[in-house]
């Protein structure tokens, strides 16, 4: 399949790999649709919306990056690619592991999910879909579930949720004020709080180790770029950090350090990964810290102990149709120093959007079942030499455990 259908993300929504809702979503389409396994958490309904119609023009938006002037049917005025392109304009091989190595944890019918998520518990995934409606709304579910909860459901656009390093709060990005800002929520979806305002699309929030700051990204006005942002959630002190997209704040409060992607050239698509440490909140020490002659590097995410990174490759991400439909997307995780690369998915399907939970696998968006969806695989997964070849330039433990018991998040 080729990058046209790699990540939706409608409108500025959001979505699959890099930053997503503005700088990280492929394609103009969001990717926000959600389906799960096992039983819904206690206290709450299972969504049974899954059958509800849909006007007959409807299409899910696509996962890959449009061209520019290229608009998919019923697509919003305003979209971002994982590449942070605005409405298209920019600011199989060796298989790896066994199909037993995967899980898949959603199931939707129609639509798409993204933006995948999962609590410190390892044990609830949020992530937004367009299984009920071309809007993508968040959706709550266990891990090892199938039903689930819709956090979320208006006129607008709803993506990249995140928990707080407690686990009682989500904060996520939305269109509902007009435009993409950053909002936070309590875990039942109630107690919305918009965080940023103005002019300036924002998106992909991250949370700091502590849980008072968020690190975000913005389409500057002046700057024509993604820029990196933090808000100090209990004086709402914005200050601005450097340029880049998707970005996320290391769990190792030993460290205050970013990591984001940034394009090697203005325009370009070409990304590499990045990380800069916050010295009296100011981004210091940018540091380049996985970059590939034949890939996009995108959307990062954290181990849980902050020392490895995963993040997704998407080959030769060319905006011709002809190398488009060649596109290889897989997920990759590497040392927090650029170090032991290893490629975790086989080649097959698109991969995108990884995170990194403490039950020890990492998350991404797949359609390798048909449809994007949620699946996971280990991160200890065995490298294959036969591939090498084809990594970034630059190359995996996580840590954690998963509760096993029954009772909703609070």
């Amino acid at each position: 399949m080729g990058l046209s259908t790699f990540i939706p993300f409608a409108d500025l929504r959001v979505a699959v790999v890099g930053a997503i809702v503005g700088l990280a979503a492929f394609s103009t389409a969001g990717c926000t649709t959600l389906c799960g396994m096992g039983s819904s958490p206690a206290g709450s309904s299972a969504t049974a919306k899954a059958g509800k119609a849909r006007p007959a023009t409807h299409r899910p938006p696509s996962a890959f990056p449009n061209e520019a002037g290229e608009e998919a049917e019923n697509t919003p005025a305003q979209t971002v690619n994982v590449f942070g392109e605005v409405n298209g304009a920019s600011p199989r091989s060796a298989i790896l592991n066994s199909e037993l190595a995967f899980q898949q944890h959603s199931f939707a019918d129609e639509g798409y999910d993204s933006d995948v998520s999962v609590d410190p518990s390892g044990k609830w995934l949020i992530f937004a879909s367009t299984r009920n409606s071309e809007h993508p709304s968040i959706y709550l579910q266990r891990v090892d579930g199938t039903a689930v909860t819709q956090l979320t459901d208006g006129g607008s656009d709803d993506a990249y949720p995140v928990f707080s390093p407690d686990g009682k709060q989500i904060a996520f990005s939305s269109t509902r004020a007009g435009s993409w800002q950053i909002f936070m929520m309590d875990l039942d979806g109630r107690n919305v709080v918009q965080l940023t305002t103005g002019t300036m699309q924002s998106i992909h929030p991250s949370f700091s180790p502590d849980g008072n700051r968020l690190v975000y990204c913005s389409m500057g006005g002046r700057s024509g770029q993604w820029e990196l942002w933090t808000v100090d959630l209990k004086t709402s002190e914005k200050r601005t950090i450097g340029y880049g997209v998707f970005p996320v704040w290391s769990p190792d409060r030993n460290v205050n350090r970013i990591a984001f992607q940034r394009a090697r050239q203005r325009g370009s698509r070409w990304f590499s990964l990045w990380t800069l440490d916050l010295i009296d909140g100011e981004g210091r020490r940018p540091t380049e810290v996985a970059v590939s002659t034949n890939a996009a590097i995108l959307s990062p995410a954290w181990s849980p102990d902050g020392k490895h990174l995963a993040f997704a490759t998407v080959m030769q991400p060319a905006k011709d149709a002809e190398r488009r439909q060649r596109a290889q997307t897989d997920i990759w995780t590497i040392d927090a120093d650029g170090s032991n690369r290893q490629r975790l998915t086989d080649g097959r399907g698109n991969n995108l959007m990884p995170f990194w939970a403490a039950d020890r696998r990492v998350y991404f968006i797949s359609d390798r079942g048909g449809t994007e969806s949620i699946w996971s695989v280990r991160a200890e997964s065995n490298r294959n030499p036969t591939i090498e070849a084809q990594a970034p330039k630059k190359e995996n433990t996580a840590v954690g455990a998963t509760d096993t018991s029954d009772a909703a998040p609070r």
